[in-house]
């Protein structure tokens, strides 16, 4: 490290990590761009559209008649008694019991949330792996593991996944739209069985089964007595079988409960005298992922895990994994961080790691990735600068940083960049790189380097030949090359709720000499909404759009004082509600000159994995903004709270909410309903417990 540091003092600027040996040794040799590469580069670009498309806004018609199971638009908390759970359960337990008896199959799969289950362990345990006797095609009873469990051991080839065919499908877990997009899990298989009837998820505290004639989610179940139902009616009906093929079993099951033998440390990834021909960038990385599998096999007494932020390129690195056959090497931790996409929580996930005792003082080799845009949010490099200074943990700990200075979800999903959406960030990454502990690579040469010195620090961390280390490797140039992801934005256009829009904004800005700023964080679920209103439709050009770099930001920003003392601030109703007190208080405080417009926005139910949306838990959307908001108004004046229900009650609330911004009224907050909340009718269902 001695030559590093005196390169720093006299002004030379160094890139590469030191070596094992105190030296910099960095190529400068630029990415090879033959045939091969450029046919990579397009299978990355399509893993990438196919993600992008999930964000883009579907647009569900409002006639749709919405039957069967529902997410649950849970305005005001609703916790069953312990008497109504004890209904409920009984209600699924019952059902249950006769869907498995009638079915001519079944095919239950076991997903990670769930695996520690006494229950589910002794069935899949139990089952029969034999040659001769699981004929997977035909057998009645199937029981398998889900992917994103398979994504927590280590794993260099995925067995066959077990197919469903028309028999009930019944999934054991938390299912997630975001993480079921990273691993690349079977999706359609939910969707087919929804259609036909046969579907069941158990989550805890909620299932949704078949009741009567159609697909119903039931709330405020005792999940553990539902799933020994399960699992005694399985056994009842005949014999239970491994799903995954014959002879597949003992492998994965050794790897998700027991000790697996320890083999051989893998050597270190060497790519000497390697071009890069036919490689993408990411391909390096899902190398080391690679490498770090088989050193996992050979050490399982070690802890060596990798968590994964929300962002563009990270998602195609797991995808990418997931593609080659490789398990991300994750916990339970990473699989629940991908299912909330909370952006930039692997910061504080990094930071118990290294704070919180066992963790700390337990030998392990630690990987994070993260976006530049997600990282800032989280303050992940001053932190990950604050841990460095006074290391004491006992891990080999390194934090990836995609730089490609922008929101490349947003961005893809508008067909342009928006200037907010722009990271000014080259220089900071450029003087961060003079630390010993950070590398910058500006290529793959540079890439392929970094990822061989890592490599060779593991296996010297492994044989304890090396000491415990936190470092930052900072990648640029990783570039997805595709046409922007829209969907079709027709029916955008013409909404409802861009008519409201113009209408009420256009109310707004009325007699405004500057223009009014829209705050918001370019959520996914009104991003493509907003871009059109100011791209396309003239009312637009009297407003400025601010984007904050957290929702956290953008709702403070709502409570300050404002160019024209009005203000817009669009969010979701999950992150979005974040610091929205204060400014409540704020606009609130006084005797006039704020007038704030708060536009709550929800996603879209068009399959049956936005049960599982992120942000949010199964098969409920929380939409406390409006509630909470309320807890700050003192009189009926102060504020307007008004839910827009599609052209169902357009013309009511274009009336209202302009009725209440001409008044001054400070408050004035437009819940805008899904299409399934909007104009329908419930009935009263009663179904016997018994």
């Amino acid at each position: 490290m001695a030559d590093a540091k005196k390169a720093a003092a006299s002004g030379a600027k160094r890139k590469g990590l030191s070596d094992l040996d105190g030296n910099d040794s960095f190529e400068k040799r630029p990415r090879a761009q033959s045939e091969a590469s450029k046919a990579r580069d397009r299978e990355v670009a399509e893993l990438a559209r196919e993600y992008l498309e999930q964000y883009a806004a579907g647009k569900a018609t409002e006639d749709k008649p919405f039957v069967g199971a529902q997410p649950l638009l849970l305005k005001k908390p609703q916790i069953a008694t312990v008497e109504e759970t004890e209904r409920y359960t009984a209600v699924a337990c019952r059902t249950l019991e006769k869907l498995i008896a009638a079915a001519p199959g079944v095919h239950m799969r076991i997903g990670d949330d769930a695996k520690q289950s006494k229950e589910a362990r002794a069935l899949l345990e139990a089952s029969n792996d034999e040659e001769g006797i699981d004929d997977k095609e035909t057998s009645p009873i199937l029981v398998s593991v889900a992917r994103d469990a398979m994504h927590t051991v280590p794993l260099l080839e995925f067995p066959p996944p077990a197919p469903t065919g028309k028999r009930l499908l019944i999934y054991i877990g938390t299912p997630s739209r975001y993480l079921s997009m990273c691993i690349k899990s079977q999706r359609g298989r939910f969707d087919k069985a929804y259609e036909e009837d046969r579907l069941v998820i158990l989550c805890r505290g909620v299932c949704m089964l078949p009741l009567g004639s159609q697909e119903q989610n039931i709330f405020g179940v005792d999940e553990e007595a539902v799933l020994k139902t399960i699992c005694r009616s399985l056994k009842a009906k005949g014999t239970v079988c491994w799903g995954h093929g014959p002879n597949t079993k003992a492998k994965l099951l050794t790897a998700m409960y027991g000790y697996p033998e320890h083999l051989a440390l893998p050597p270190p990834l060497n790519y000497a005298g390697f071009s890069g021909d036919g490689m993408h960038t990411l391909d390096y990385l899902v190398d080391y992922i690679k490498f770090l599998n088989k050193v996992q096999m050979a050490r399982p007494q070690e802890a060596i895990k990798n968590w994964y932020d929300t962002g563009l390129l990270v998602s195609v690195l797991t995808g990418s994994c997931a593609a080659a056959g490789v398990s991300v090497l994750t916990d339970s931790d990473g699989l629940s961080i991908l299912r909330d996409a909370s952006i930039g929580h692997i910061i504080s996930k990094l930071n118990q790691m290294i704070t919180v005792e066992p963790f700390s003082t337990t030998r392990g080799v630690y990987n994070f990735f993260i976006g530049d845009g997600a990282c800032r949010l989280n303050g992940g490099v001053e932190l990950t600068m604050h841990l460095i200074e006074n290391y004491k943990a006992k891990s080999m700990t390194t934090l990836f940083i995609f730089n490609n200075e922008k929101w490349a979800i947003e961005d893809n999903l508008v067909a342009g960049t928006f200037e907010e959406h722009h990271l000014y960030n080259k220089g900071f990454y450029e003087l961060l790189q003079e630390h010993d502990n950070v590398v910058l690579c500006a290529n793959d040469g540079e890439l392929r380097e970094t990822m061989a010195l890592l490599s060779q620090r593991v296996d010297k961390y492994m044989k304890g030949e090396m000491p415990p280390s936190l470092n930052i490797v900072v990648i640029r140039g990783c570039e997805v090359n595709m046409p922007p992801v829209l969907g079709d934005i027709e029916p955008i256009k013409n909404s409802s709720e861009m008519a409201m829009m113009c209408k009420v904004f256009g109310k707004f800005a009325e007699g405004c000499q500057h223009k009014i700023p829209i705050y918001g964080c370019s959520a996914f679920e009104y991003i493509q909404y907003l871009h059109i209103f100011l791209e396309e439709m003239p009312v637009g050009k009297k407003f400025q759009y601010v984007c904050g770099r957290t929702d956290i930001q953008a709702s403070h920003m709502c409570g300050m004082k404002q160019p024209e003392g009005k203000c817009i601030l669009m969010i979701n109703d999950v992150f979005g509600i974040n610091s929205i007190g204060e400014s409540v208080r704020s606009i609130l405080t006084g005797f006039g000159g704020k007038q704030c417009l708060v536009m709550i926005w929800h996603p879209t139910l068009i399959k049956v994995i936005d049960h599982f949306h992120l942000h949010r838990p199964p098969m409920v959307w929380p939409n406390l903004g409006p509630e909470l908001m309320k807890y700050y108004v003192r009189k009926e004046p102060d504020a307007c709270f008004v839910d827009f229900a599609g052209s169902q009650n357009a013309d009511r609330v274009c009336n209202q909410v302009t009725t209440a911004l001409d008044a001054g009224t400070p408050l004035v907050v437009v819940n805008v309903l899904p299409e399934q909340e909007r104009a329908f009718v419930s009935l009263d269902i009663r179904v016997k417990t018994g």
